[in-house]
């Protein structure tokens, strides 16, 4: 291991981390993601993945990709259309500006007309656009989380239709079972999936081998220094790391600001995982103030004492940041970790908010403790009701969400789109991105064998943004069931307020969804796919 301390000693610690919150926010204010976007284009339309792309867009023969090929042939009737998008500010909307836009006007004449916008405020501008009927939207990215309400209100279109015209039922069979009913809300398909966005336990090979730490663990637990299988496991390896280590590095160190990425990730997974669940499915009270919901609480809080000071007011970039530097041993986080953690994605100008990794080739994957990952966020690819050329926008999103397109999507290194494919995880091209990524794409893909899910219902976000409130205050210093009873409060009051009997018919259809729970993920399901 290293004794290379990544910032200046001189420094306290929660100065430093107070920095590197700034300079994130700074440089998103300055639009320096924008500005790299712009200089990178050329670059990428003339990529190797460009290539790749516009072959199986229009050869024929076993480099075609029919869903691909069909699409573009039929968008060229409406060459000189101006389809309007929206998509995540920064990264992932560098796919919209330097890939999937260009590429799309150049095979079909369609021109794209691009709105950026911070993840929660998409949903905003999505509403306030089915409100003026402006037609400045066509395709827009949606989370799993919204697909109920803005199917209730008619705010997007149901594609089952468009679907079967152009001949595109094959895209389905090859996504993940996890993704393939996120799309589904009454017996109807409202868009393409589009993000793979499951958690995994990310941890430091160099550290777990180290023969001192080793043989230490071993003397003081009497067994064997492990990737941690269980949150309890998790706890006692992340303080024991810190405890032989600190400053230098630290068991364990994730985001947990307030909204950013929003602890409700952190508590849905270890609560389900813990066997814990939402509401009363009958009487719709809330339960997440229940002696589970005590007891994850208080895991999550003992993962922060084993975390570098400060943490608690850590945004998610941040944190990785101090894994970039080597600073901590373990983190739950989003796929993009893996790619970042070589130095994938920092190869591009586009990513130079990040430091360069300190620990390529390091890097061990495996499911998060408990097994039950959060399927945190993610989106769907949908096309506006109030579109005023609906085919255009559709055939966007299959050729975009096609295997072949898809695959040089999660491939570039400047977004944060990331594998949901079964071709995806056994594709050659992206196994050879780095020594390990074949092991990366394994452990995403049993990863989402047992994923939970995001509370995708109506009310979703008020009932996330409540959670996350209180989960911030807990780590103020209140008390975990006074806050708790005061957070289920509120959730009854969202539930009263919605109306129960919509609620409960708004649960019970979250419930049947392949890991609403730890008991009926894909794996219990016997869907479980092998890589």
């Amino acid at each position: 291991m290293s004794d290379e301390v990544f910032h200046d000693p001189n420094v306290p610690q929660e100065d430093y981390l107070s920095g590197l919150r700034l300079a994130r926010r700074d440089f998103l204010l300055k639009s320096g993601l924008a500005a790299a976007a712009i200089a990178a284009a050329p670059t990428w339309l003339q990529s190797e993945q460009a290539a790749a792309a516009i072959k199986a867009s229009t050869s024929v023969g076993a480099v075609r990709d029919p869903i691909a090929a069909n699409a573009v042939a039929a968008a060229k009737k409406h060459s000189g259309f101006s389809m309007g998008r929206v998509n995540e500010a920064g990264p992932q909307a560098l796919d919209d500006k330097n890939f999937s836009g260009p590429l799309w006007e150049k095979l079909t004449g369609i021109k794209t007309n691009l709105t950026e916008a911070p993840f929660a405020q998409i949903r905003t501008k999505i509403i306030t656009e089915n409100l003026a009927k402006s037609g400045a939207l066509d395709s827009v990215e949606v989370s799993p989380a919204w697909i109920p309400d803005f199917a209730d209100q008619g705010v997007i279109l149901p594609i089952d239709a468009l679907v079967r015209k152009n001949k595109a039922q094959a895209t389905v069979a090859d996504l993940h079972p996890l993704y393939r009913a996120l799309a589904r809300y009454k017996g109807k398909t409202w868009g393409f999936f589009d993000d793979g966005d499951v958690w995994a336990l990310y941890y430091r090979k160099d550290i777990f081998a180290n023969a001192k730490l080793k043989a230490a663990y071993k003397t003081k637990f009497k067994r064997d220094l492990r990737v941690p299988r269980s949150w309890d496991e998790f706890n006692q390896v992340a303080q024991f790391i810190t405890d032989q280590m600190a400053p230098k590095v630290y068991g364990t160190g994730m985001g947990r600001a307030l909204g950013n990425p929003g602890n409700q990730f952190y508590f849905f997974q270890q609560f389900r995982a813990n066997g814990g669940r939402f509401f009363n499915p009958q009487t719709m009270k809330a339960e997440i103030a229940n002696a589970i919901g005590v007891k994850t609480m208080n895991q999550i809080l003992l993962q922060n004492k084993a975390s570098p000071p400060g943490v608690e007011k850590l945004d998610f970039v941040s944190g990785w940041g101090l894994w970039l530097q080597g600073k901590t041993a373990m983190i739950m986080a989003w796929p993009p970790t893996g790619r970042i953690s070589e130095n994938i994605s920092q190869r591009d100008k586009a990513f130079s908010f990040l430091p360069k990794s300190q620990i390529v080739g390091k890097v061990g994957y495996a499911r998060v403790p408990g097994q039950n990952g959060e399927h945190a966020g993610a989106f769907i690819k949908c096309v506006m009701a109030t579109s005023e050329n609906q085919d255009a926008a559709y055939l966007y999103n299959q050729w975009a969400t096609s295997p072949s397109i898809s695959l040089q999507r999660v491939m570039l290194p400047y977004t944060l789109r990331d594998p949901y494919r079964i071709s995806h995880y056994r594709s050659p091209a992206y196994k050879k991105l780095w020594k390990g990524a074949d092991q990366y794409l394994v452990t995403l893909a049993e990863a989402a064998n047992d994923a939970v899910l995001d509370l995708s219902m109506s009310g979703a976000g008020d009932y996330a943004n409540a959670l996350d409130r209180a989960m911030t205050s807990m780590y103020a210093g209140k008390d975990v069931k006074e806050a708790l009873d005061e957070a289920a409060r509120e959730w009854d009051s969202i539930t009263r307020k919605l109306g129960v009997a919509k609620q409960r018919a708004s649960y019970a259809n979250f419930l049947k969804y392949p890991g609403a729970t730890s008991k009926n993920t894909i794996r219990k399901l016997g869907q479980a796919i092998k890589v």
